[in-house]
């Protein structure tokens, strides 16, 4: 365990370099660059980061990995996919808004997960509180583009003071949270370092396209952690052969997910915000399913 929480350290120092190169990068280069990068960081990484959701819910529920069980955990896993994706077509307004509760909680997780000593429900709303006011503070500082999109998916125009009220209240209940939980020994930060960390995340979505800006933070902040972590459970540690295992029994959610979002951003092409609609929607439909599995999966770990 403490290798493992040197690696960590060592991720977040290299999330901190790759998060300054791109942000040289959204710096130098126009927002069509910047989008083609974004598909191509989030169709590896940040599906990836999600492909082993059947392996992961299989070792937690059953140790007896039978085709039998895998073949029923696979047609629920498609099930919940395929009903979320219904929700999102016939009632778009809700699904969007579920889809940003749930990614909030996620994020926060994933964040808050090795620096808690046990679970309950301060710390679950922390999770929560904390993920969304990381999605309120991209959708504040990319408003337009925000609300353009959530326009093509709803058919409603959001105005800025709900992305401003949800950033306040998200924040003030993140700062209030964590102060009891640190107080009650249980929550370890240092908060120099995530205040800092928050600092970050401001200048890249305020300098960054929002597609780029969620782009980085998805990937270097969320997924590549999340990974490392998925890696570690499976396999015991990091290496190549640990890696190179891990995707390829990855590869087949992968590319039907992959090939899915690719379809759907060539009918799409010469609407580039239709496209960015369409995108979010499909990453909301597989990111339901996976929310829930790595929620799972890390209630079974304390």
């Amino acid at each position: 365990m403490k290798n493992k929480y040197v690696d960590l350290i060592k991720i977040e120092s290299l999330a901190i370099v790759a998060t300054f190169f791109s942000l040289w990068l959204a710096v130098i280069f126009e927002d069509m660059i910047e989008h083609i990068m974004s598909y191509i960081f989030v169709l590896s990484f940040g599906i990836l980061h999600g492909a082993n959701d059947l392996t992961l819910l299989q070792t937690t529920k059953n140790k007896n990995k039978s085709t039998r069980i895998y073949t029923k955990i696979l047609l629920y896993y498609i099930l919940f996919v395929f009903c979320s994706i219904l929700i999102f077509y016939f009632v778009p307004s809700l699904a969007l808004v579920v889809f940003v509760l749930f990614s909030g909680y996620h994020f926060g997780e994933q964040h808050f997960i090795s620096k808690t000593i046990r679970t309950s429900c301060k710390i679950s709303g922390l999770y929560f509180t904390y993920g969304t006011f990381i999605l309120f503070l991209l959708f504040s500082s990319n408003y337009i583009a925000t609300s353009e999109i959530i326009k093509n998916i709803t058919g409603y125009f959001v105005p800025i003071f709900i992305f401003e009220i949800g950033l306040l209240l998200s924040g003030l209940s993140t700062l209030a949270l964590s102060l009891i939980l640190v107080l009650r020994k249980d929550l370890k930060i240092n908060p120099i370092k995530e205040l800092f960390f928050l600092v970050i995340f401001f200048v890249v979505f305020k300098t960054a396209s929002l597609l780029w800006g969620f782009s980085i933070y998805f990937i270097f902040w969320h997924s590549i952690p999340s990974l490392y972590d998925q890696i570690f459970f499976l396999h015991g540690g990091i290496n190549k052969s640990s890696f190179r295992s891990f995707t390829i029994r990855s590869l087949p959610y992968w590319l039907i997910s992959v090939a899915g979002l690719l379809f759907l951003l060539f009918i799409f092409r010469d609407n580039f915000e239709k496209s960015l609609a369409f995108f979010f929607s499909f990453l909301a439909a597989i990111t339901f399913p996976h929310v829930l599995v790595i929620k799972k999966w890390n209630q079974n770990q304390n």
